[in-house]
């Protein structure tokens, strides 16, 4: 059975160090820049859920996004990698949660 571990992590450096790092292991997966509904809001007044200029501006997320899709044998080493990394989310904040992938068709 294939499983999605999904993550949010602050970005910086050391987020980018621990992507690097899974990436060496084998773990591939999919970044999205993200930013909590919190974030959104309190800067701006009326702000929208996307904006094509922050995109345009090169405007960068606090967050990134990362989902894995992975077999059920390589889901706890990647959580013991990120734990390890992030200190238990205290090095880098963030969170993960782990969905039973029902279906799937695709090339991951």
């Amino acid at each position: 059975m294939k499983y999605v571990l999904f993550t949010v992590f602050e970005d910086s450096q050391a987020t980018q160090t621990l992507l690097a790092d899974l990436f060496k292991k084998g773990y591939n997966g999919t970044m999205m820049g993200a930013s909590s509904v919190n974030h959104t809001f309190s800067e701006k007044k009326n702000a929208p859920m996307f904006s094509l200029s922050n995109y345009a501006e090169g405007v960068k997320d606090p967050n990134l996004a990362v989902f894995f899709i992975v077999e059920e044998d390589r889901l706890k080493p990647l959580q013991e990698a990120i734990r390890e990394q992030t200190g238990s989310f205290q090095k880098i904040h963030g969170a993960m949660m782990v969905f039973p992938l029902e279906q799937y068709e695709g090339s991951f």
